[in-house]
């Protein structure tokens, strides 16, 4: 059993270093495609949990975790945050922002509908939970990890978000692909086209560093003295802030790191090399600490989860359609704004190029304005959960 600070982190790193080469070496199966590694991640650290690998109350243990908690989580969110310029989110128009945030409040209804609902037989903190899982369907995986954070979702609390988020994303994408098929039939029916669409892709387009992967021992110098003197300095001033009911510590730090993170993103600082791949490695490493609470043998909620989930995408699929009935949303700007919350950047790209390869741009950059706004919404609305409860 382990139980020495070095000997968890070590297990962390190498067990994510292990799963990666092996999802890497098979990532055109279709087991691989429908659970990524992240969640192969998550399932083995839980049962790394239930069967007793590490102790969860050794001292050892509990400091790495805080540690990885206090310092992996804000400089995650630097380094994530600097690669979003939101000058180039400004440029999709009001159009497309105005269908990504429909599409977030349609979420938002079907978690409302669902829970109260559902609440009656749902654990008392399933508002939490809820929350944390808006994180990911209003961004991505990062805004899951800070809101779960937030809300101190953790164990198996976090293994029902990632229950649900898995879920959901599978029977979300298989509605999605079957629409594309009917792209006419919708548009004629909302009365929609997509003129202009060609012009602003001209608009934001820019020419891609062909050099933007080759990163050199200098960069990874300078993107590390950011994220490391930003989360320095945010943890020094967090100690001073007065106290407040809606925000604890890694509240403060989840949202001082995530505008410093933006500001930085209008800065030369956002054309530091290797800031995704870097953020990657540490948000699963706040993963697999989350993931390291879970004792799967308590997970005795699923199935009301479960349900919760299903009546949330009944009525947010039905919200989502009336709102595009209302503003005449085309297929293309529906389906890329709502999988832009749901999927993220690594989904609205693939469903835009879908409808027309060039117009993939639309997909990144709303990918990134969920990345942007989806903590601070779900922080929000999981309160507003916390009142209803």
């Amino acid at each position: 059993m382990i139980t020495s600070s070095l000997g968890f982190y070590a297990f962390i790193f190498a067990s994510m270093a292990v799963i990666f080469s092996i999802c890497k070496k098979y990532e055109h199966t279709k087991v691989i495609e429908i659970l990524p590694a992240i969640i192969w991640i998550f399932l083995f650290m839980a049962a790394c949990a239930t069967f007793g690998v590490y102790d969860t109350t050794a001292q050892g243990v509990v400091d790495a975790q805080n540690f990885m908690y206090a310092n992996f989580l804000p400089m995650m969110l630097i380094m994530f945050m600097l690669t979003c310029d939101i000058r180039k989110v400004i440029k999709l128009g009001p159009r497309m922002i105005l269908a990504f945030l429909l599409s977030s409040l349609s979420i938002m209804i079907g978690f409302t509908v669902a829970f109260l609902i559902c609440k009656s037989f749902l654990p008392e903190n399933a508002w939490a939970i809820i929350a944390a899982t808006t994180g990911s369907f209003i961004g991505e995986t990062i805004n899951m990890v800070a809101v779960a954070g937030v809300f101190g979702v953790e164990g198996v609390d976090y293994a029902y978000s990632v229950m649900m988020v898995t879920f959901a994303f599978t029977i979300f994408m298989t509605v999605i692909m079957a629409l594309i098929q009917k792209k006419e039939q919708w548009n004629r029916f909302m009365k929609a086209n997509t003129d202009g669409l060609d012009e602003i892709a001209k608009r934001i387009a820019e020419d891609t560093d062909p050099d933007i992967n080759t990163c050199t021992m200098l960069d990874y110098l300078k993107l590390f003295g950011v994220a490391l003197c930003g989360t320095w300095a945010i943890n020094s001033i967090i100690p001073h802030l007065p106290p407040v009911t809606f925000l604890n510590a890694t509240g403060w730090r989840v949202v001082f790191s995530s505008i410093l993170g933006i500001i930085l993103g209008v800065t030369p600082a956002r054309k530091l090399k290797g800031a995704t791949e870097c953020a990657n490695v540490f948000l699963y490493a706040c993963m697999c600490v989350t993931a390291s609470y879970s004792d799967l043998k308590q997970c005795t909620q699923a199935p009301g989860f479960l349900v919760l989930c299903v009546i949330m995408l009944i009525v947010m699929f039905a919200m989502w359609t009336l709102f595009s009935k209302i503003f005449k949303f085309d297929l293309f700007t529906a389906e890329v704004a709502i999988t832009a919350n749901i999927g993220g950047t690594s989904s609205a790209p693939l469903i835009a190029a879908t409808h027309n390869p060039n117009w993939i741009s639309f997909g990144i950059l709303l990918g990134f304005f969920g990345d942007i706004i989806g903590t601070g919404l779900a922080i929000l609305f999981g309160h507003f959960l916390h009142f209803l409860a």
